[in-house]
């Protein structure tokens, strides 16, 4: 009795055993399945936050670019002169006419737009010189800024995810936009007095030359709205979770975001506002002012010797009384155009040891499309 008794519970324990394992089986595949979407996830994610990176870090060194670029145009054109009787310092935009010229006649520069020995001659090589420089500058900003949209519009181009990027059409020069006061360009006409065999200055008189539409670059209306987000949607694949049919499961669709931008702690580099003013370095108000200087003294000792002019001594007297008006009038627009520091040049030196640089920042997004 006892032994038919054991026999028919043979076997009991089977049904327990192929419940849990089935049980560890389907574990063990929803663990595999959870740990290949972690780690898609992961990877989507890190490969989102490259994607912004590398754009907001491109970005940066574009502005860099332009900001340098800016301070060169402002360069260039800070060396020009205003000729008005002499060659006076200009600091703006409106009025640019030749390079400072040297005095003596064995050292006259080919390119000056003053001339020895003249007498009612116009020149322009220099103001061409500088409008030519200027131009190439403009093109490589302009040059610069289509290889970072080109560099955008790339990123969209992905074989594993859908990629969506906002702003979707960057801002039209990076937030930027160009200075529409514009140039004015003056050639020079220059007469040519001597004092005595060894001493001669020039009085010059300025005619409109050619004007630009724009010069530099200045902050526009959307300037700091730089941040860039990236959107990543993974794009169907054929891969599907262990015992799919079986379970009836799919992987969800992931949807990854992640943003940039850059910055800059020292300041932006670029002018607010739209103005002339140029700004100057040392070396080109050292250029402009020595030479503003001799030619003013030398027109103040031709005006000491009357003499040398016997019918041109009232006209003389005259000619100081204008010239010294100018001179005074222009040092003062000079002084007060350079204190303004909202210039190409002030505006790059005040930020540039910051330099734009970028990070990632917070998405802060409610939806997609914010």
């Amino acid at each position: 009795m006892k032994n038919k008794f054991l026999k028919s519970h043979k076997g009991q324990t089977l049904y327990y055993f192929l419940v849990f394992l089935i049980i560890l089986i389907i574990s063990w595949a929803m663990m595999l399945n959870i740990a290949y979407l972690i780690r898609n996830r992961m990877q989507m994610q890190n490969e989102a936050d490259c994607m912004a990176l590398s754009l907001a870090t491109y970005k940066a060194r574009v502005l860099n670019f332009l900001a340098k670029t800016n301070y060169m145009i402002g360069s260039v054109l800070s060396l020009s002169t205003n000729p008005r009787m002499i060659q006076l310092s200009s600091y703006s935009s409106d009025k640019i006419g030749g390079w400072p010229a040297s005095m003596a006649p064995s050292c006259e520069n080919p390119m000056s737009d003053i001339v020895h020995d003249a007498i009612n001659v116009g020149r322009n090589n220099s103001v061409e010189k500088t409008k030519q420089i200027i131009e190439t500058l403009q093109k490589f900003q302009d040059i610069a800024i289509k290889s970072y949209l080109t560099y955008h519009y790339s990123m969209l181009i992905n074989k594993k995810y859908n990629v969506l990027l906002l702003p979707i059409k960057p801002e039209k020069n990076l937030g930027l936009k160009r200075n529409s006061k514009g140039i004015q360009y003056y050639s020079t006409k220059s007469y040519c007095y001597y004092i005595d065999p060894t001493t001669h200055f020039h009085f010059l008189i300025r005619s409109k030359y050619k004007k630009s539409k724009y010069s530099w670059f200045v902050q526009g209306d959307k300037f700091y709205n730089q941040k860039i987000k990236v959107i990543l949607r993974q794009k169907r694949a054929n891969k599907k979770p262990l015992f799919s049919k079986f379970l009836n499961i799919q992987y969800p669709e992931v949807i990854i975001y992640s943003a940039a931008s850059p910055y800059n702690i020292k300041g932006t580099m670029f002018p607010r506002k739209e103005r002339t003013f140029t700004g100057a370095t040392k070396l080109t108000a050292s250029l402009v002012e020595t030479s503003s200087a001799i030619q003013y003294a030398l027109m103040a000792k031709s005006i000491a010797q009357p003499a040398t002019f016997p019918p041109a001594g009232p006209f003389m007297a005259l000619a100081e009384a204008g010239l010294f008006i100018n001179y005074a009038e222009s040092k003062r627009e000079s002084i007060k155009l350079v204190s303004n520091k909202d210039n190409p040049i002030d505006a790059y030196l005040g930020a540039k040891n910051g330099g734009w640089a970028a990070h990632l920042v917070p998405y802060n997004a409610v939806n997609a499309y914010d």
